[in-house]
């Protein structure tokens, strides 16, 4: 799984191609992130059913990936809390979307490799890592969940991936292939029903979990957001 490199001019174009808007994401007080995203992800997905009508249909629905979510504010702000022990061969970040848990870990002085099935995820990803300063300590590679390649590494983190039981079987094959024994899988969720069949299932393959949750402010609603910690045994 080779990592991907866009010059800043390349990022540039890409982003060109959508409507967007920069958005402030405090993580503490004195301390926050520029992010950029997509304005209205239901206007982008009009423009990708027109798409579809003209060019056939694509592999993603839904452009999930084009605006932040309240659990990868939560979780950001967790670590950012928490300041855990940066693991020695960085972490990945699974289904990264415009990157904002990567980015306040990068910050933090972690190495991290941000990936994502959308590749116009990972340009936003390595945008806003370099917008914020932490270019050195970012990288973004493509991850297909059905086809996991790469080297094993002891910590991965997500936030809100799954909420589709149908990717459970997917995410699950990522974490055999590419979690090393012993390794952490931090996972954040709005506490989504699918995500306790989830913790059921990695529960069952024997991971250590435990849970915390938190009040998240986002977007002028509070919301509950679950940090789930699972070690693999």
């Amino acid at each position: 799984m080779p990592l991907k490199h866009y010059t800043n001019r390349q990022l540039r174009r890409i982003l060109a191609r959508f409507s967007t808007r920069e958005t402030e994401v405090v993580l503490e007080e004195g301390r926050a992130l520029r992010m950029t995203e997509v304005v209205d992800a239901y206007a982008l997905l009009d423009r990708m059913i027109a798409q579809e009508a003209r060019l056939g249909p694509r592999p993603e629905r839904f452009p999930y990936w084009a605006e932040l979510w309240p659990s990868s504010v939560g979780l950001a702000r967790w670590f950012w809390e928490q300041r855990p022990g940066a693991p020695s061969e960085g972490a990945r970040e699974l289904g990264c979307g415009v990157g904002l848990v990567g980015v306040a870990l990068a910050m933090l002085g972690w190495q991290v490799e941000a990936t994502d099935y959308v590749e116009t995820a990972l340009a936003f990803a390595s945008f806003n890592a370099r917008a914020n300063g932490v270019g050195e300590n970012h990288g973004i590679a493509y991850l297909d969940w059905r086809e996991p390649a790469g080297p094993p590494v002891a910590c991965m983190v997500a936030s809100d991936v799954v909420y589709e039981a149908q990717n459970h079987p997917f995410l699950c094959k990522v974490l055999h292939h590419l979690l090393l024994p012993g390794g952490s899988f931090f996972l954040a969720d709005p506490q989504r029903p699918a995500a306790r069949r989830f913790v059921a299932i990695l529960e069952q393959q024997g991971y250590g979990h435990q849970v915390e949750t938190l009040p998240v402010q986002w977007k002028a609603l509070e919301h509950r957001v679950d940090i789930h910690t699972f070690t693999k045994p």
